[in-house]
């Protein structure tokens, strides 16, 4: 009795391994996932094409006086956050999705999930890789945007960081949704690129936040990189925009935690 019972005992320990992640094996799928990111191109173009971008705004003549219709601000100043918020939305929305699903393509997700890797640990590493690339980035641009072409620094920096920091834990847990169900790379796409779109609207990236109608720059307070702007700008109410981005960071999360599947 007592070795038919170990039988299928046995046979499920073979099945579901012990699942642990030690220091080293985090930085292994750390490396794994930094190689397999920058094999891909447009990696690349999420961090140089915001640095290009400012470049061509900072030498066009004209773009540093304060307009009244921009609040007594600059063009400059105003898409100084709005080119900065480019690098977490693309790597949110459509580079953690992406390299999601390229990994479920390649079966390799499957294999994860019959080894002693965790999943909670492998999707930390590729938000800690993305987080790296995102910081770097974000300070890129608002580093040469403030140090090199001059653009105004926001009044309360600790707002602005708040924000930021949290604007991104926001989009990248929404972007979670597209990794945790896309198969392909083209869905990946597809499923995060109106999120990401929308965003780049109420961020300004299209036209000035300030040049909106009132109608829109209100509805901008409740999408995560409106809310970033408005506190990057002190519009609005700080807790107000904090409360946004943690609602859709646990909304976010909750669901994609949900809905994931290694295949």
């Amino acid at each position: 009795m007592s070795a038919a019972t170990a039988s299928p005992l046995s046979a499920a320990a073979r099945v579901r391994p012990r699942r642990r992640l030690t220091a080293r094996g985090f930085r292994a799928l750390i490396g794994m996932h930094v190689r397999l990111l920058f094999r891909e191109p447009g990696v690349a173009i999420i961090v140089l094409l915001p640095v290009v971008l400012l470049v061509i705004f900072g030498t066009i003549p004209g773009t540093k006086q304060p307009q009244a219709d921009l609040g007594g601000r600059s063009v400059l100043d105003v898409y100084v956050p709005t080119i900065a918020a480019m690098v977490p939305l693309m790597l949110a929305c459509t580079g953690l999705p992406t390299a999601m699903a390229s990994l479920r393509e390649r079966n390799a997700l499957r294999r994860f999930s019959v080894s002693p890797v965790p999943p909670g640990g492998m999707l930390a590493a590729l938000v800690a890789v993305l987080s790296s690339m995102a910081l770097v980035g974000v300070l890129l641009v608002v580093v040469l945007g403030l140090a090199v072409f001059g653009a105004k620094a926001p009044a309360n920096l600790g707002a602005v960081i708040s924000a930021f920091v949290l604007g991104f834990a926001a989009v990248m847990a929404m972007g979670m949704i597209a990794a945790a169900l896309a198969t392909s790379s083209g869905m990946a796409t597809g499923m995060g690129t109106p999120f990401m779109i929308l965003n780049f609207f109420f961020s300004g990236l299209y036209v000035p936040v300030a040049q909106l109608p009132h109608t829109f720059q209100t509805i901008g307070e409740f999408v995560p990189f409106g809310a970033v702007m408005d506190a990057w700008s002190g519009q609005g109410v700080l807790w107000q925009h904090l409360a946004v981005l943690a609602g859709y960071t646990v909304f976010g999360s909750l669901l994609s935690a949900k809905l994931f599947r290694w295949e």
